[in-house]
């Protein structure tokens, strides 16, 4: 069942955070995973969303995901990630 991180990214230093993100697809791309949306400015149809960006990564299923994220070459990029954003983020379930 393929599985899904959707984050809410709030950038507080772009320079570290650029520094992430252009090590980010090819981290992504060892682990098989699939960036959906990467989205600074999208729009709120419901509710408040502060002007924050949004990314939806997709996996084969949850262990992936898992795998991903624990991963040596993820863990060591994500020290910039959150040095450079505030981030929000969920692990869901698809169908």
């Amino acid at each position: 069942m393929s599985a899904y991180i959707v984050a809410r990214v709030a950038i507080h230093d772009r320079a570290v955070y650029d520094r992430y993100a252009s090590q980010f697809m090819r981290v992504l791309g060892r682990y098989d995973g699939r960036l959906l949306v990467s989205d600074e400015w999208p729009e709120a149809m419901e509710g408040e969303w502060g002007g924050r960006k949004l990314v939806v990564l997709s996996f084969a299923d949850r262990a992936a995901a898992l795998t991903w994220a624990g991963s040596p070459e993820y863990q060591e990029i994500a020290r910039d990630r959150i040095a450079g954003a505030d981030v929000i983020s969920v692990l869901a379930q698809g169908f």
